[in-house]
């Protein structure tokens, strides 16, 4: 898309959705809310977890992640996917195959599992995007 084909705004934001201290073996759920002043384009998915007890970084933390478009009731997988095979880091996202578009005022549920056998983990999940504001005329 170039810029002669934006009619509104367009400003990078990242929204994050956190599972604190998720116990081995243990489920979180959380939604993100869309702000109301704008459209969000979801682009690209990072995560960064940390070991709950010791902070120390974990790069494949065995949990297994499932993202709802509310707004539609679209789950955005099959089923729960590890985290690592479909959220990059913070160095390397990963790039979506096709930009996703959730409308103002919806949100996205996000429902960790965790299959850490002894371990609890801290995760957090970043939608990294666009806003994406109407033209005021």
């Amino acid at each position: 898309m170039n810029a002669g084909q934006v009619k509104g705004l367009r400003d990078f934001y990242t929204y994050v959705a956190t599972a604190t201290a998720l116990a081995a073996a243990g489920n979180a759920t959380t939604s993100i809310q869309i702000e109301a002043d704008s459209d969000f384009w979801l682009q690209k998915l990072s995560f960064y977890a940390i070991n709950s007890a010791s902070s120390a970084v974990v790069a494949s933390p065995n949990v297994r992640v499932l993202l709802t478009d509310t707004g539609s009731s679209r789950n955005l997988s099959n089923s729960p996917l590890p985290v690592a095979s479909f959220a990059g880091t913070g160095a390397l996202p990963f790039i979506l195959p096709n930009p996703r578009l959730f409308r103002r005022n919806s949100s996205i549920q996000v429902a960790f599992t965790s299959f850490e056998a002894a371990i609890g983990i801290t995760l957090n999940l970043l939608l990294i995007g666009v806003k994406h504001y109407e033209a005021s005329n």
